[in-house]
């Protein structure tokens, strides 16, 4: 079994469900930040919500941290057996690959800094907050590393880019590495997956565009 976990197949089934798992977190971090639009107090009682479960809350953080580096380190060590394998080339025609599958490993390097950020200005900051502080206020914050924050707020549309991109070459990853058959593959892929690689994102990014446009304050 353990074998099996460190295969090739192993990994690329580990990189299908850690990424299918991640791209579910991005939607219940999407609800979560939709609550902008219904004003300060909202928001600031969600997250003192949040708070106030704080030891559960923890655990989910702990399994995301873990998921990520499963994630990150299984990409890494099957893109060098890739290369390897290849003699540093890819398995088809560059011409006939698609791109999202040839940066796959440059975007996600991209998102993980990304993810870096955020934690850094945003977790961070809210775990070093009382419980009654205003939230809400922070996600406004016009300096580097906030919404509020022109330059930061376009490297996170940048960023959410290309986890768009990165998931939507990934579901179908997904459904290879299951081996789920075409017809259902494909209709899965146009249906399920244009929530997650197209209308998630698109939410952040609007509530992005609000902050700096001033429909959030």
């Amino acid at each position: 079994m353990i074998k099996f976990f460190f295969s090739s197949i192993g990994q690329k089934i580990q990189i299908a469900f850690t990424g299918l798992s991640l791209a579910i977190f991005l939607l219940f971090h999407l609800f979560n930040n939709l609550v902008l639009f219904t004003g300060a107090e909202n928001f600031n009682k969600m997250v003192q919500f949040l708070k106030s479960i704080h030891l559960f809350v923890r655990i989910l953080e702990a399994g995301l941290v873990l998921i990520v580096l499963l994630h990150v380190i299984n990409a890494i060590a099957t893109t060098i057996k890739n290369k390897r394998a290849n003699n540093g080339k890819y398995a088809i025609e560059p011409d006939t690959a698609p791109k999202s599958s040839k940066t796959m490993i440059w975007s996600g390097m991209v998102i993980l800094f990304f993810f870096i950020i955020h934690l850094r200005y945003y977790w961070y900051t809210f775990q070093a907050m009382t419980k009654d502080a205003d939230f809400f206020a922070v996600m406004l914050k016009n300096e580097f590393g906030f919404l509020g924050h022109t330059p930061t707020a376009a490297f996170y549309i940048i960023a959410i880019l290309l986890i768009a991109s990165h998931l939507k070459h990934g579901f179908v990853s997904v459904f290879k590495t299951i081996g789920m058959p075409f017809k259902y593959r494909d209709q899965i892929i146009k249906y399920l997956a244009f929530v997650f690689w197209a209308i998630i994102p698109s939410g952040f990014i609007i509530i992005i565009l609000a902050i700096q446009f001033g429909i959030i304050q």
